[in-house]
């Protein structure tokens, strides 16, 4: 194992911050004709799809743009002929009827590298966009920052190496219990966000929601109720990282359940919810377990249910949802960076036992995580860990207790404590 030792927050500009996701785009624009940067509203997509364009020559529009979104709205193909050899488009999703004049083109002249494109929906998976693009078009998440994008870091190499048997790393923590990283969860990894005082970023965030439901909304589907957004998120902020029940939302909400599932689904297409799927042994009963609802940004999930850095770290009821949301999005923003770039599951056995993320990779191996608050590690605290390490049998390689605990602590056989500065440092 390596020493790693803590380093202070410190809040920077955002377009001082390398982007982890520029290596993956620069890989894709080599061999793919369309290559599609896709992430939350104002998470840093223009401004390094901007970059990479500019240090290839390619024409840049945006359609954010009135006259321009006009002019492809009346006349996709000649729009797109206008683009010449190469361009890059921000926010594709603002012009649904551009793909298809897109991927005419690239299917008379299909050289990689032809269009670089960007939104905040899932440009293949949004209603109003379709399929069309399928086989044509690699996608690259680009997330809110990492806390080891703000560090200036690399992804962790321990996240591929702990999958070769040579456990947790090492970790030194100056900072122990729930206090030590509520500052980080409070700010979230929004671009504007870290770049802002407390009060400033609660008037950032509140515009940041309300631009979303006034234009990205539209953009995808016509929404009948759009009051029920913002009241949707902040049930889902309440329980982020649970098995959410749609029925007592939507009792809650006095909508119907097919309606709060829509809604779900929308949040999901713009980013603002991660679904994290079940794990189980068989493949067949994977499709039917309920998945886990995360809000994207922990930044945001505590500024919907108005918490600063000192209720987070002293609110029992908070803390440990808080932690949860944070350390798991953080694994959801470095994973697909990583070489082994495994699935991010959770497992709950039929006791109500429960494994908080489980990492699988395409070889059907798996490492269970638990994320704790607190620093200290009880034998209750591995109950729901042993249980699968017992199901999952030769294909478990390691578990892990991520938490605020002092050091690095082998628990039992390939087993740690580990604190969670490991996801940075």
């Amino acid at each position: 194992m390596f020493r790693i030792v803590r380093y202070p927050f410190v809040s920077m500009s955002a377009q001082e911050i390398p982007r982890h996701a520029a290596a993956r785009v620069v890989e894709a624009l080599a061999d793919t004709r369309i290559v599609a940067v896709e992430g939350p509203r104002q998470a840093g997509k223009s401004t390094l799809c901007t970059k990479l364009a500019s240090e290839r020559g390619m024409r840049i529009v945006t359609l954010d743009d009135a006259n321009t979104r006009r002019g492809a709205i009346d006349d996709p193909q000649g729009f797109t002929a206008a683009l010449g050899e190469r361009a890059f488009i921000d926010e594709l999703q603002r012009v649904p009827e551009l793909v298809l004049a897109l991927k005419m083109a690239v299917d008379e002249e299909p050289q990689a590298g032809r269009f670089l494109v960007s939104g905040s929906a899932s440009l293949l998976l949004a209603p109003r966009i379709g399929d069309s693009l399928a086989g044509r078009v690699e996608r690259v998440p680009l997330r809110p920052f990492t806390q080891a994008e703000i560090a200036r870091r690399d992804v962790p190499r321990w996240l591929d190496e702990i999958w070769q048997g040579v456990g947790a790393p090492y970790v030194e923590s100056h900072e122990v219990g729930r206090a030590a990283h509520a500052q980080r969860i409070a700010t979230g990894g929004f671009p504007a966000a870290i770049a802002r005082p407390e009060r400033r970023r609660r008037a950032w965030f509140e515009d940041y929601l309300a631009a979303l439901i006034a234009r990205d909304v539209p953009d995808l589907v016509d929404v009948r109720r759009p009051d029920l957004l913002p009241a949707l998120l902040l049930h889902l902020a309440a329980g982020s990282g649970s098995l959410i029940s749609m029925r007592p939302i939507a009792q809650a909400l006095a909508a119907d359940e097919k309606t709060v599932r829509t809604y779900v689904r929308l949040l999901e297409l713009l980013h603002l919810l991660v679904s994290v799927p079940a794990w189980t042994p068989g493949f067949p009963a994977r499709a039917v377990r309920a998945p886990r609802l995360f809000i994207e940004d922990v930044g945001l999930m505590a500024h919907l249910l108005d918490a600063d850095a000192t209720r987070i770290a002293q609110d029992d009821a908070l803390s440990g949802r808080a932690y949860e949301s944070f350390v798991a999005m953080e694994l959801a923003r470095l994973l697909p960076h990583t070489d082994t770039a495994p699935v991010m599951r959770h497992w709950r056995g039929a006791h109500g036992e429960e494994v908080d993320i489980v990492l699988e990779d395409r070889a059907g191996r798996v490492i269970a995580i638990e994320i704790k608050s607190g620093a200290t590690i009880r034998r209750t605290d591995l109950r729901g860990l042993n249980k699968f390490r017992a199901l999952a049998g030769e294909r478990f390689v390691a578990g892990l207790v991520l938490c605020t605990a002092r050091r690095t602590t082998l628990l039992g056989h390939s087993v740690w404590a580990t604190p969670i500065e490991a996801l940075w440092l």
